[in-house]
Protein backbone atom coordinates (compact mmCIF):
# COMPACT_ATOMS: atom_id res chain seq x y z
CA UNK A 1 0.00 0.00 0.00
CA UNK A 2 1.31 3.41 -0.88
CA UNK A 3 0.94 5.66 2.17
CA UNK A 4 2.27 8.71 0.37
CA UNK A 5 5.36 10.77 1.07
CA UNK A 6 7.48 9.97 4.13
CA UNK A 7 8.71 13.15 5.81
CA UNK A 8 11.48 12.78 8.39
CA UNK A 9 11.70 15.64 10.89
CA UNK A 10 14.62 14.13 12.81
CA UNK A 11 14.83 13.52 16.55
CA UNK A 12 12.75 16.38 17.95
CA UNK A 13 11.81 14.71 21.24
CA UNK A 14 8.60 12.93 22.17
CA UNK A 15 5.75 15.16 23.28
CA UNK A 16 2.14 15.84 22.41
CA UNK A 17 3.22 19.22 21.08
CA UNK A 18 5.79 17.71 18.71
CA UNK A 19 3.35 15.00 17.65
CA UNK A 20 0.86 17.66 16.56
CA UNK A 21 3.60 19.65 14.79
CA UNK A 22 4.38 16.53 12.78
CA UNK A 23 0.67 16.20 11.95
CA UNK A 24 0.69 19.86 10.88
CA UNK A 25 3.67 19.27 8.57
CA UNK A 26 1.95 16.20 7.11
CA UNK A 27 -1.26 18.16 6.49
CA UNK A 28 0.67 20.97 4.78
CA UNK A 29 2.13 18.41 2.38
CA UNK A 30 -0.95 16.24 1.83
CA UNK A 31 -2.51 16.28 -1.63
CA UNK A 32 -5.84 14.82 -0.48
CA UNK A 33 -8.88 16.56 1.04
CA UNK A 34 -8.53 14.52 4.26
CA UNK A 35 -5.73 12.92 6.26
CA UNK A 36 -5.75 9.55 7.97
CA UNK A 37 -3.66 8.71 11.02
CA UNK A 38 -1.33 5.73 10.68
CA UNK A 39 1.20 5.43 13.49
CA UNK A 40 4.30 3.23 13.50
CA UNK A 41 3.36 1.31 16.67
CA UNK A 42 -0.08 0.35 15.36
CA UNK A 43 -1.56 -2.19 12.99
CA UNK A 44 -4.34 -1.25 10.60
CA UNK A 45 -6.55 -3.65 8.64
CA UNK A 46 -7.22 -2.91 4.96
CA UNK A 47 -10.79 -1.76 5.66
CA UNK A 48 -9.50 1.13 7.82
CA UNK A 49 -8.20 2.76 4.65
CA UNK A 50 -11.52 2.51 2.81
CA UNK A 51 -13.53 4.90 5.01
CA UNK A 52 -14.23 8.25 3.36
CA UNK A 53 -15.43 10.97 5.73
CA UNK A 54 -18.80 12.39 4.65
CA UNK A 55 -17.89 15.84 6.03
CA UNK A 56 -14.50 17.54 6.09
CA UNK A 57 -15.16 19.88 9.01
CA UNK A 58 -15.28 17.32 11.82
CA UNK A 59 -12.87 14.58 12.93
CA UNK A 60 -13.92 10.94 12.62
CA UNK A 61 -12.67 8.30 15.03
CA UNK A 62 -12.83 4.57 14.63
CA UNK A 63 -14.50 2.75 17.53
CA UNK A 64 -13.17 -0.73 16.70
CA UNK A 65 -9.79 -0.32 18.35
CA UNK A 66 -7.76 -2.32 20.84
CA UNK A 67 -4.56 -1.81 22.81
CA UNK A 68 -1.97 -4.47 23.47
CA UNK A 69 -0.45 -3.25 26.72
CA UNK A 70 3.22 -3.39 27.55
CA UNK A 71 4.21 -6.81 28.92
CA UNK A 72 0.65 -8.13 28.79
CA UNK A 73 -0.51 -11.12 26.75
CA UNK A 74 -3.91 -9.75 25.84
CA UNK A 75 -5.69 -6.96 24.00
CA UNK A 76 -8.07 -4.57 25.73
CA UNK A 77 -10.85 -2.54 24.13
CA UNK A 78 -10.48 1.23 23.82
CA UNK A 79 -13.35 3.55 22.95
CA UNK A 80 -11.52 5.81 20.47
CA UNK A 81 -8.15 7.44 19.96
CA UNK A 82 -6.05 9.72 17.81
CA UNK A 83 -4.23 6.67 16.42
CA UNK A 84 -7.36 5.71 14.45
CA UNK A 85 -8.66 9.04 13.21
CA UNK A 86 -9.53 10.71 9.89
CA UNK A 87 -9.85 14.49 9.54
CA UNK A 88 -10.42 16.97 6.73
CA UNK A 89 -7.02 18.44 5.89
CA UNK A 90 -7.97 22.14 5.78
CA UNK A 91 -10.10 21.85 8.94
CA UNK A 92 -7.18 20.16 10.74
CA UNK A 93 -4.69 22.81 9.58
CA UNK A 94 -6.96 25.64 10.71
CA UNK A 95 -7.37 24.09 14.15
CA UNK A 96 -3.63 23.45 14.55
CA UNK A 97 -2.83 27.03 13.54
CA UNK A 98 -5.27 28.29 16.20
CA UNK A 99 -3.59 26.16 18.87
CA UNK A 100 0.02 26.86 17.96
CA UNK A 101 -0.27 30.55 17.13
CA UNK A 102 3.30 31.82 17.02
CA UNK A 103 4.83 29.17 19.29
CA UNK A 104 8.25 27.70 18.45
CA UNK A 105 8.27 24.87 15.92
CA UNK A 106 9.37 22.15 18.42
CA UNK A 107 8.82 21.89 22.18
CA UNK A 108 9.24 18.93 24.52
CA UNK A 109 7.82 20.85 27.50
CA UNK A 110 4.16 20.16 26.61
CA UNK A 111 3.70 16.39 26.97
CA UNK A 112 -0.12 16.56 26.80
CA UNK A 113 -0.54 19.54 24.49
CA UNK A 114 -3.04 21.21 24.04
CA UNK A 115 -4.60 20.26 27.41
CA UNK A 116 -1.74 22.03 29.19
CA UNK A 117 -2.91 25.32 27.69
CA UNK A 118 -6.51 24.48 28.78
CA UNK A 119 -7.77 23.71 25.26
CA UNK A 120 -8.93 20.67 23.35
CA UNK A 121 -7.73 19.75 19.90
CA UNK A 122 -11.35 19.11 18.86
CA UNK A 123 -14.58 19.79 20.70
CA UNK A 124 -16.59 17.00 19.11
CA UNK A 125 -16.17 13.91 16.97
CA UNK A 126 -18.17 11.68 14.70
CA UNK A 127 -17.51 7.95 14.81
CA UNK A 128 -17.16 5.10 12.36
CA UNK A 129 -16.55 1.42 12.84
CA UNK A 130 -14.27 -0.80 10.79
CA UNK A 131 -15.07 -4.48 10.35
CA UNK A 132 -11.61 -5.43 11.64
CA UNK A 133 -9.86 -3.85 14.60
CA UNK A 134 -7.01 -1.37 14.62
CA UNK A 135 -4.41 -2.23 17.27
CA UNK A 136 -2.04 0.01 19.20
CA UNK A 137 0.99 -1.62 20.84
CA UNK A 138 2.31 -0.18 24.08
CA UNK A 139 6.01 -1.04 23.96
CA UNK A 140 7.34 1.04 26.84
CA UNK A 141 9.27 3.15 24.31
CA UNK A 142 6.47 5.40 23.05
CA UNK A 143 5.32 8.78 24.26
CA UNK A 144 2.86 7.24 26.73
CA UNK A 145 3.46 3.99 28.55
CA UNK A 146 -0.20 3.53 29.50
CA UNK A 147 -3.51 3.84 27.73
CA UNK A 148 -7.01 4.09 29.17
CA UNK A 149 -8.93 1.05 28.03
CA UNK A 150 -11.29 -1.64 29.19
CA UNK A 151 -9.36 -4.08 31.39
CA UNK A 152 -11.26 -7.13 30.17
CA UNK A 153 -8.64 -9.37 28.52
CA UNK A 154 -9.21 -10.35 24.89
CA UNK A 155 -6.75 -12.99 23.69
CA UNK A 156 -7.81 -13.28 20.05
CA UNK A 157 -9.19 -10.82 17.51
CA UNK A 158 -10.81 -11.61 14.15
CA UNK A 159 -8.44 -10.93 11.25
CA UNK A 160 -5.38 -10.64 13.58
CA UNK A 161 -5.62 -13.89 15.56
CA UNK A 162 -3.92 -14.77 18.85
CA UNK A 163 -2.12 -11.93 20.64
CA UNK A 164 1.02 -13.98 21.45
CA UNK A 165 1.42 -15.20 17.90
CA UNK A 166 0.81 -11.72 16.51
CA UNK A 167 3.52 -10.22 18.74
CA UNK A 168 5.97 -12.97 17.76
CA UNK A 169 5.34 -12.29 14.07
CA UNK A 170 5.99 -8.57 14.41
CA UNK A 171 8.88 -8.66 16.89
CA UNK A 172 11.24 -10.43 14.48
Amino acid sequence: MDLGQNICVGDVGASGYNFLRQVQIACQNALTPFVIHAESDCLYPPDYFTFTPPKLDIPYRNTNIYVQKYRKDYFCKKNNSTFSQIVGKDFYLKRLHELFGYQPIWNIQYKNFPKEIKKNLFDKFEYFNTKNSCISFKTGQGMRKHSNCDEIPVYKLPYWGDVRELRRNYED
